[in-house]
């Protein structure tokens, strides 16, 4: 794999959890009803999810493809 690639993965690896940490975090502390914060978390969770699929099924048609 291309080591620009690899780094530019990293670093948008790293943003995102340090993104989703600070939301986690600030969601935890508000008066929000339980019901409201366990949907949040299950939409991000799903959309993470999603998101980490995607990347592999690209990965994996790049190293495929020779690029």
């Amino acid at each position: 794999m291309n080591k620009l690639l690899f780094s530019g993965l990293a670093l948008l690896g790293v943003g995102i959890l340090i993104l989703a940490s600070y939301g986690i975090y600030q969601l935890a502390g508000s008066d929000l009803p339980l019901i409201i914060k366990i949907a949040l978390a299950l939409i991000v969770i799903g959309f993470g999810l999603a998101l980490i699929y995607v990347m592999c099924d690209r990965l994996r048609a790049i190293k495929e493809e020779g690029i």
